[in-house]
C-alpha cells in the first residue's frame, strides 16, 4: 500500500493489445496522432490543445529546459521530493512557499506580489503526499503573479476534479495528466499536457524524444478503447478510499486526513512512524514514509484492494498492542 498507481491494474485489453503482433506493426505516428485525437475527445479539448509525451517526467523535463534561463521556480512543500530534485538537476533556483499545517496553500496578496520577475510555479493537485487540491482561486492568483503555472494532475483522476478549463481563460496555464497512475501504465508511460497551442508547441521542441513509443501508443489506445472499465475501477478506488478512511478513524493510534488522491495522509498519534512502518513490513504490508522533517509523524497509505484494507486493519490492531 505504498504505490500511487491504480490498485486494480490496467485494462485486460492492454495485455491483449500488447500481445497482438498486428498492433505493433500499426503503432506508427499515424496511430499516435489518432491517440492524441482520442484523448483530446476524452478530456474535452481540441487536439491542438493537447501534447503527448512519453510519461509525465519527460513533459516536466521539457518544461524545465524551456524555463532554465527565465527565472526561479516556485514550489510548495511539503510535496513530492522529486520536484526539488528535478530543479537541482536542471539548475533552476527554487522559491519555496510552505503550506499551512492543514496542507493548504496560503497565497495572500503580499506573498504573490513579492515573487521576482520571471518566476514560474509548479503545483501538484492533488498533492503528494498530502492529497490536497489546488483551488481555482489560488490557481488564478498564481497565474497572474507568475509567467507560467504548471498544474500537475497526475493523481487528479481519483478526485473527479480538474482545473483544465482554466487553460482556455489563461494563456500561461498548462495542466499535466498521465495514464501512468489512473490507468496503471507505468511500464508504457503516456502523459499529456493541456494548454494553449502556442505554449505547447514551444514545449514540444524541448522534449527528449519526438515520437511516442510503440508500446505506449498500443497500451494507451487499448485503455481509451476500454474506458468504461477503467472508469469503473476509479469508482472502486474512491469507494475504497472512503472505506480506508472510516477504518483508520476507528483506531486511536492513527488519525487519517481527508484526501482527493488514491492515498491518505495518516498522522501518527501513538508510537512513531518508523515503528509502525517496520511493524507493518514484518507483516508483509508496505506503506510510504515521507522523508521530509515536517512530515516525520505522517505516513502515506495508498488505497488497495478490499482484502488489503482488511489485512491492514488486523496488522495495525496487532501493532497497537505493543505500543
Amino acid at each position: 500500500m505504498d504505490l500511487t498507481t491504480n490498485p486494480f491494474g490496467p485494462s485486460l485489453s492492454v495485455y491483449e493489445a500488447l500481445g497482438d503482433p498486428r498492433r505493433w506493426q500499426e503503432a506508427d505516428q499515424t496511430a499516435a496522432t489518432q491517440l492524441r485525437q482520442d484523448i483530446a475527445r476524452m478530456i474535452g479539448v481540441p487536439p491542438s490543445w493537447l501534447l503527448l509525451g512519453n510519461g509525465i517526467d519527460e513533459l516536466l523535463d521539457a518544461v524545465y529546459l524551456s524555463r532554465r534561463e527565465r527565472g526561479p521556480v516556485v514550489l510548495f512543500p511539503p510535496s513530492s521530493p522529486a520536484q526539488e530534485r528535478r530543479a537541482q538537476i536542471h539548475r533552476v533556483p527554487v522559491i519555496p512557499i510552505q503550506r499551512t499545517s492543514a496542507f493548504a496553500l496560503e497565497l495572500d496578496v503580499e506573498t504573490v506580489s513579492d515573487l521576482p520577475s520571471g518566476s514560474w510555479a509548479i503545483v501538484e493537485s492533488p498533492n503528494d503526499p498530502t492529497g490536497s487540491l489546488l483551488d481555482a482561486a489560488d490557481a488564478v492568483r498564481l497565474s497572474r503573479a507568475t509567467e507560467l503555472l504548471i498544474i500537475d494532475e497526475r493523481h487528479g483522476a481519483y478526485s473527479g476534479r480538474s482545473l483544465a478549463p482554466l487553460v482556455r481563460e489563461f494563456e500561461n496555464i498548462v495542466i499535466l495528466q498521465t495514464m501512468e497512475t489512473w490507468a496503471s501504465l507505468s511500464s508504457f508511460p503516456v502523459a499529456y499536457a493541456i494548454g494553449p497551442p502556442a505554449l505547447l508547441c514551444r514545449l514540444n521542441t524541448f522534449r527528449a524524444r519526438e515520437e511516442i513509443t510503440a508500446g505506449g501508443v498500443i497500451a494507451a489506445t487499448a485503455t481509451v478503447e476500454d474506458l468504461t472499465y477503467m472508469k469503473a475501477t476509479l469508482h472502486r478506488v474512491r469507494h475504497g478510499r472512503s472505506r480506508l478512511y472510516r477504518m483508520l478513524r476507528k483506531l486511536n493510534m492513527v488519525s487519517p486526513c481527508p484526501s482527493w488522491a488514491n492515498f491518505l495522509p495518516v498522522r501518527i498519534e501513538r508510537g512513531t512512524a518508523s515503528r509502525i512502518v517496520d511493524g507493518l513490513a514484518e507483516r508483509g504490508i508496505r506503506v510510504f514514509q515521507p522523508a521530509q522533517p515536517e512530515l516525520r509523524r505522517l505516513l502515506r497509505v495508498s488505497v488497495g484492494r478490499p482484502e488489503e484494507t482488511d489485512a491492514l486493519k488486523v496488522a495495525l490492531i496487532d501493532i497497537a498492542l505493543d505500543l
